[in-house]
């Protein structure tokens, strides 16, 4: 039986076109139709590349008992959580208010007016790991609607409250915030808390399951600035090889799984998210301009995760898609995995061998079925060892090739190729590799030219048509692509779009409750949500509300934009400085923002002979906090800046009003962006 879905964007929901469950999308006419029939409603939320959504759908939404079950006494919906993070957030905060851990898939029962009374994650189709069956549980949730309405109703409610109380948890320290306390402290006790919290053995916070975490990664770095950083900057590079040379790493095709299931990056789930590839960018562009035994190795792994998008996750319109599944032919991992005959048939025994040793390919195996999965195993080598393995790689590859792929999630989100945008600049700055920057340029001017219109910006692509309002993490990240894209390229007119779509953001997210300055996922207005969710702590990506911040800031302390500066610094003495303390982990992007507030160093170059050679040294050099005063700057900062009486360029580096001496030499320029 088709159902509601096929027409639809996401190829989540299209996966599920053929299930005998009667789906509906997510909009008013099926909450029209619960209220009509007086059922309640099944919410599954879940995303294309996730493993235990495909388990969970052949277990259940295939199986037609189930089916009926489903259909006749519930209204059923399906959600893409890439598509609606709106909605995501909102069920993902109500389950943890609930007292559950959470992730997908996500099953929400609720009332006919949205409101959830019960979630749960993944539920097998016979009670196992301690959890009942999906069937138990639909005749329990409906036998709840159905003869204790007043008890569905009691948990709707307290739940609703339960999201309200997270949300004024979130803003509790505002009125007691003391801006004198809005230091570099913070930045330093963050450092030294989240290198304690990390595996001195493997890299990573904590044990297992082990995520990349971008955003505690990159503030690692930026704390190994300060005084008493070696820990942090220690941990930093550590958690960055330990992810390159495991099993989370692509070592044939390049780029990154989402996450590790033990402490040694090992063995994987084996979906790839373009949001990991894009932060993972910046971050071994920063493993790069830092320097260090391990920036060699962190040139091939930009290289390599780079080809890797431009090779399977490109548009041909020229946006970035969204994920790889971490399955193939059913099975997870499949499509990666290899035995020694695999690497025989591949690349002959000597090869075998060799592949063998270096990546821990065995008879025996380190994964399903006496297969392994490739990961470095054995110190780098000398020059001519490194290249004879790159070839029999590439060999590999090819075979690789000629299995059957995982699928792709081909829709392009707006705010995802945002942060691509920037993590690829990124990469191009420390590394001058160039198919990044073209890269960049490409997705950047899809965005424009398809997503852009006016000051609005649309979430999602797919095959030609748009689809949904930006959130507040669509348009900072987009934003903040632009601005970085201006300063990569010296193009006005992207820093100019990047102003406007923060213009825009700050009308349609940003409020004032009670004194406090909030910034909302969404925008005011959707009456199909329960709960207005805000954007206040980081996740597998950072906030929408932490990413808006830092273009705020640049804004205000490159283009003069006074009240984008007040606005940005508002929020962060109120969410920073108040007597309830910094979560240094959900805070991280937030503590990015700070730091860039505290330690902005405005850069001007003159022209002039020598100016390329400075603006090389301030892309390479590792200065998280400097922002590039191109022709978008304010005239006060611009003033007076002239080249040196000879006409040769100059370099003048201001921090607030004031700006040390100008320097013609690149080894003084990079002295004075440290801090």
């Amino acid at each position: 039986m088709a159902n509601r879905l096929a027409g639809e964007s996401s190829p989540y929901l299209r996966q599920h076109a053929d299930n005998p469950v009667d789906w509906w999308p997510w909009g008013t006419d099926a909450f029209a139709e619960a209220r009509r029939l007086d059922k309640p409603v099944f919410v599954s939320i879940g995303y294309a590349a996730c493993h235990w959504c495909h388990v969970m759908a052949h277990e259940s939404f295939e199986h037609p008992a189930t089916a009926d079950l489903m259909n006749a006494r519930f209204i059923n919906i399906k959600i893409d959580r890439e598509e609606r993070p709106d909605v995501d957030a909102i069920f993902m905060s109500a389950i943890m208010v609930q007292g559950e851990g959470g992730g997908w898939p996500l099953s929400a029962f609720c009332l006919p007016d949205g409101r959830p009374y019960f979630l749960g994650t993944y539920f097998p189709r016979e009670p196992r790991f301690g959890r009942p069956s999906f069937r138990d549980l639909l005749e329990a949730m409906a036998d709840a609607y159905a003869t204790r309405r007043a008890d569905a109703e009691d948990n709707a409610l307290a739940l609703i409250d339960g999201l309200a109380r997270v949300d004024a948890h979130s803003r509790r320290g505002a009125h007691g915030a003391d801006p004198k306390a809005l230091t570099a402290s913070l930045l330093i006790t963050a450092g030294k808390q989240l290198a304690e919290r990390c595996d001195p053995k493997h890299g990573g916070l904590g044990g297992k399951p082990k995520f990349p975490s971008s955003s505690s990664h990159e503030l690692l770095a930026r704390a190994g600035r300060f005084p008493f950083g070696e820990a942090a900057r220690t941990a930093f590079e550590h958690w960055a090889r330990g992810m390159a040379e495991g099993g989370l790493y692509d070592h044939l095709g390049g780029g990154f799984a989402r996450y590790s299931v033990d402490e040694k990056w090992l063995v994987p789930h084996f979906e790839k998210m373009l949001y990991d590839q894009a932060q993972l960018l910046g971050i071994y562009g920063d493993v790069v301009a830092l320097g260090g035994p391990f920036a060699a190795r962190a040139r091939e792994v930009i290289a390599e995760t780079v080809a890797f998008l431009g090779r399977e996750l490109s548009d041909p319109a020229g946006g970035l898609w969204s994920s790889l599944d971490a399955d193939s032919e059913g099975e997870e991992g499949k499509f990666y995995v290899w035995t020694p005959a695999e690497l025989r048939a591949a690349v002959g025994a000597m090869g075998a061998i060799v592949l063998g040793a270096a990546y821990g390919v065995t008879e025996h195996g380190n994964f399903e079925h006496g297969t392994s999965i490739l990961s470095r195993l054995t110190p780098r080598a000398s020059s001519g060892e490194e290249l004879h393995l790159a070839e029999l790689r590439a060999k590999l590859l090819v075979a690789r090739d000629r299995r059957i792929r995982p699928g792709t999630d081909d829709k392009v989100l707006a705010g995802w190729n945002g942060l691509a945008i920037t993590g690829l600049c990124t990469a191009w700055k420390a590394t001058g590799h160039a198919p990044a920057l073209e890269l960049a340029l490409r997705a950047a001017r899809f965005v424009r030219d398809t997503l852009v219109s006016g000051e609005n910006l649309a979430r999602v692509f797919h095959q030609g048509k748009t689809k949904l309002d930006g959130t507040l993490d669509d348009y900072a990240f987009v934003a903040d692509a632009f601005l970085h894209l201006a300063e990569a390229t010296g193009d006005r007119a992207w820093w100019d779009l990047g102003a406007k779509l923060a213009l825009t953001a700050r009308t349609r997210f940003v409020a004032e409750e009670d004194g406090v300055v909030v910034c909302y996922l969404a925008p005011a207005g959707d009456p199909l949500l329960v709960h207005r969710p805000e954007s206040h702590q980081d996740g597998a990506i950072p906030s929408g509300a932490a990413v808006f911040l830092r273009v705020l800031l640049r804004l205000g302390l490159v283009a003069g934009d006074e009240a984008a500066l007040v606005l940005a610094e508002r929020y962060l003495i109120q969410r920073l400085t108040g007597p309830t303390g910094v979560n240094a982990w959900a805070s991280s992007g937030l503590l990015a923002a700070l730091d860039l507030y505290l330690h902005a160093k405005v850069v001007v170059l003159t022209a002039g002979p020598g100016r390329e050679e400075l603006a090389a040294a301030l892309r390479t050099a590792y200065a998280p906090t400097a922002c590039l005063a191109g022709p978008w700057a304010s005239p006060s900062i611009l003033d007076a800046k002239t080249p040196s009486p000879d006409g040769a360029a100059r370099a003048f580096v201001c921090t607030g009003p004031t700006c040390a001496p100008p320097v013609t030499e690149t080894s003084a320029l990079v002295s004075l962006l440290a801090v």
